[in-house]
């Protein structure tokens, strides 16, 4: 189990998704009959596109965190809730004795499934199934059951893959991936959530016609440019948190400069996947009697559309606004902000890049965000506490997972009516 744990760490943490991700594709490329040079060419444009999409990504983060920091500042309200980011709970996460078994139990049960024809998506995106073992540890904390445990893996696994194939569609026809679905359950929530508040916006006669579209303004040229969107949000944001000029001038370079640079990473990133995209089509119509198989993808890959961008960066303000007014609120956001982006993508996709409308379901969103973390915030800081890790100086609770994570509350109730909660 120790070997089996260190081998499953290796290839997550150590590798990265940047460097799984093209291995997996290659692998895929040749089992599609690709030339093998083609194929390795596909899978290092892929590794390419995603490393410099976490570059630009921190990039954004170290653009907009001073002003975050600066507008919390001025809240001055004491929050209980420590926004520790992902390192510590993820440490916590990998202590837990199902950790090892969760990834290969999540990739049989997808072959099965497709085998079974009861899904479309072969899930590539290994690194965001450590969303599975937060679930499952958690699960076992509560109960004190491995098998417990390793059920819900398995549950979160399998809606993961319903959801993407449900998402598919929108997906596709939005960020034009052709023959990928979005595989990553933490974003899966917002796409929910997205495609209900745009089917009640389309009720409401004014509202329903008032569209704001980066992608359609950039048509008119000078302030639509994402470059001069980028900087002009930048410099209000930083504005809004009292910055100094150099900071306010560096803050809206850097969120115009992941404006331009993000898409072009994307692009290339499209670049290493379509000709993967038409191997696998072509060889499921020759071998599987025509059916589709959808390679699940990272969400990141609709990071680069314009209004993705500008909808995570204006909701940062909004963020902590939400944090200080929801009443009965501990949790202010800082270390998440940056994962503002990645809730944005669904929400995009369903707006169909309507900016206002990827804003109003970000704030309905965000605000479910924000109460499941509370509610779930003792779950995530016993896991913690039993692991081991160090906490934040201080820190008596600490903030994890995202809206999914709020079945985890139902476990313990479920179980004690078969007197199995430990």
């Amino acid at each position: 189990m120790d070997t089996l744990l260190t081998i499953v760490k290796y290839i997550t943490d150590s590798l990265g998704a940047m460097v799984i991700m093209p291995l997996f594709l290659i692998v895929l490329g040749l089992a599609f009959r690709m030339k093998p040079l083609k194929a390795f060419r596909s899978g290092l444009l892929v590794g390419i596109g995603f490393q410099g999409i976490n570059l630009i990504i921190g990039l954004l983060g170290n653009a907009v965190s001073p002003a975050a920091t600066a507008l919390a500042e001025k809240v001055g309200l004491n929050f209980n809730i420590i926004d520790v980011g992902f390192p510590t709970v993820g440490a916590a996460a990998w202590a837990t004795p199902i950790a090892a078994l969760v990834i290969p139990i999540a990739i049989l049960i997808n072959v099965i499934m497709i085998t079974l024809k009861l899904t479309k998506t072969l899930n590539i995106d290994i690194w965001n199934m450590f969303h599975f073992i937060l679930a499952g540890g958690i699960a076992y904390l509560i109960s004190g059951s491995i098998a417990v445990g390793l059920v819900v893996s398995a549950i979160f696994s399998i809606i993961t893959l319903l959801l993407a194939d449900w998402d598919s569609k929108t997906w596709q026809e939005y960020f034009g991936l052709e023959g990928t679905s979005c595989s990553t359950l933490a974003t899966m929530t917002s796409a929910i959530c997205s495609c209900i508040v745009n089917k009640i916006i389309d009720l409401i006669p004014g509202i329903r016609d008032f569209d704001i579209n980066p992608a359609k303004i950039n048509k008119l040229k000078g302030i639509g440019d994402p470059m001069f969107l980028g900087f002009f949000i930048g410099i209000v944001l930083s504005l809004l948190g009292g910055l100094p000029l150099d900071k306010v001038l560096n803050t809206g370079v850097g969120i115009a400069a992941a404006m331009v640079l993000l898409p072009r990473m994307v692009s290339l990133l499209m670049e290493g996947l379509a000709p993967i995209s038409r191997a696998a089509s072509d060889f499921t119509k020759k071998k599987l009697k025509g059916r589709t198989l959808l390679i699940g993808m990272d969400c990141a890959l609709g990071i680069g559309d314009p209004t993705v961008i500008a909808a995570s960066t204006i909701m940062i303000p909004f963020a902590v606004l939400l944090a200080v007014l929801l009443p009965g609120n501990g949790f202010l956001p800082i270390v998440s902000l940056t994962g503002l982006t990645y809730f944005c993508v669904p929400a995009a996709a369903y707006s169909k890049g309507n900016l206002f409308r990827t804003i109003v379901t970000m704030l309905i969103f965000y605000t479910l965000h924000i109460y499941v973390i509370n509610a779930i915030c003792p779950l995530v800081t016993g896991l913690a506490t039993w692991a081991g890790v160090d906490l934040p100086a201080g820190a008596s609770l600490i903030a994890g997972g995202n809206p999914e994570h709020a079945f985890l509350l139902l476990i313990k109730p479920i179980l004690s009516i078969f007197g199995l909660a430990g």
